[in-house]
């Protein structure tokens, strides 16, 4: 039996298959196996721009037992504006056939507008270290062991009072220790919210043009507990960016961990590590700056994996409605293609809002998978766009083991 457990947008869910060609069958066990989490977006009827970017899961090994633990980032309220939800983030240990709670008395029990989350031992202690970008002042959390963590964000020298998104643990020096990029968004404050409307009275959430860009920021590891921000030393600073999403890996086989960065309406990115703590910015030569329209998308949830046995990673961005989840195929020498209508994603995923995206072995054959996780921020989206709903379904494109076709088997997988 193939078993394997993931868990998507706050539902907690095992992929069961007898063999490789056996169907997938998925089977939501939230309840079953102990998991209870409400996500706080702190709305209050004023909506906030940051209340449309939901929060992070992470799936590690907390405690070094070879069993999976969870970590669900939580929003908090509004300065004067209690919602009576939770306002800290939940941590699941894994215990027998289910999880326990052991979110009190974690360390990880504070509140904070956490949005992005990546884990990652950074102290090279031999257990896994957690940050968490926010909204205002990002946290870092070192792993004391036996479930307890210290926030070590001051002194490690950590500070980022942005709009905080997507986070990624890499080694891009390749010193041994991990180094840390940190997405943010946009410039947003309560104070400097912005009126927008889709029909003309009410209030919505405003797209990302209304706001100005805000640089990401990379974090070198020094090796003692602290990390500078060399983002302009080291090539990547851009105040222009709206990024949301990142991945780390080696685009190009030449033995250093490259990034590529989703942006949302402004050009994605793809930094070429050159060696040397430097990095050269291709995003446009190399094709993937925007999908085969010439068009900037929303570039939200992002992924990188060697789904077509090349030997070469490729790229996949989940985007807003309207627009088709971009696969940049990875076709050697530095160039990359859109290669999502031709593997049939790309229509069948034109009216979704893709968030969260991962390639996955969903059936046990070898070939990776693509699940997508959708949804709309605007929650009256149908009254402007009958062919656009709130709540969406997700998606599982199996491989049809080939590398070249995709096939939506969400419905017949029982998601």
């Amino acid at each position: 039996m193939l078993s394997r457990v993931s868990v998507w947008f706050g539902a907690l869910v095992i992929a069961v298959g007898a063999a490789a060609e056996a169907p997938v069958t998925f089977t939501d066990v939230t309840t079953e196996w102990g998991v209870r989490f409400e996500h706080n977006t702190g709305a209050f009827g004023q909506k906030y721009l940051p209340e449309t970017m939901g929060s992070g899961v992470a799936v590690f090994d907390l405690e070094g037992d070879n069993d999976l633990d969870i970590l669900f980032v939580n929003g908090m309220d509004f300065e004067g504006h209690p919602t009576r939800r939770p306002n800290t983030a939940k941590l699941y240990v894994k215990s027998g056939g289910a999880f326990e709670d052991k979110t009190r008395g974690s360390g990880l029990d504070v509140p904070m507008y956490g949005i992005g989350v990546a884990t990652g031992d950074f102290d090279n202690d031999g257990d896994a270290d957690v940050y968490v970008s926010c909204l205002g002042d990002d946290r870092l959390f070192r792993n004391e062991g036996g479930g307890k963590f210290a926030d070590v964000t001051r002194q490690a020298g950590i500070k980022n009072p942005n709009f905080g998104a997507g986070v990624a643990w890499f080694d891009f020096d390749n010193d041994g220790w991990l180094d840390l990029y940190v997405c943010n968004y946009v410039e947003w404050t309560p104070q400097t919210d912005i009126f927008c409307t889709l029909d003309g009275t009410n209030k919505s959430y405003c797209t990302p043009e209304s706001y100005k860009g805000v640089a990401d920021i990379l974090y070198r590891n020094n090796g003692n507990g602290t990390f500078t921000d060399v983002s302009k030393k080291a090539g990547v600073y851009d105040p222009s960016s709206k990024s949301l999403g990142v991945v780390a890996f080696d685009y190009n086989n030449d033995g250093r961990i490259d990034l590529f960065v989703s942006n949302d309406t402004e050009p994605a990115k793809l930094y070429d590590n050159l060696g040397g703590g430097k990095f050269e910015e291709v995003g446009m030569i190399s094709g993937v700056a925007f999908n085969e329209m010439g068009v900037a998308t929303a570039g939200m949830g992002v992924d990188a994996a060697d789904y077509d046995r090349s030997g070469r990673y490729s790229i996949v961005v989940g985007n807003f409605s309207n627009e088709m989840v971009t696969l940049f195929k990875n076709e050697g020498n530095g160039l990359f293609i859109d290669a999502a209508n031709e593997t049939r994603i790309g229509q069948a995923s034109l009216l979704t809002l893709t968030f969260g995206a991962f390639f996955f072995d969903a059936d046990g054959d070898g070939w990776l998978d693509l699940f997508l996780a959708n949804g709309h921020v605007e929650n009256e989206i149908a009254k402007v766009q009958s062919t656009v709903s709130y709540a969406q379904p997700m998606h599982l494109f199996q491989n049809r083991k080939n590398g070249k076709e995709f096939v939506d088997i969400a419905k017949e997988a029982g998601l």
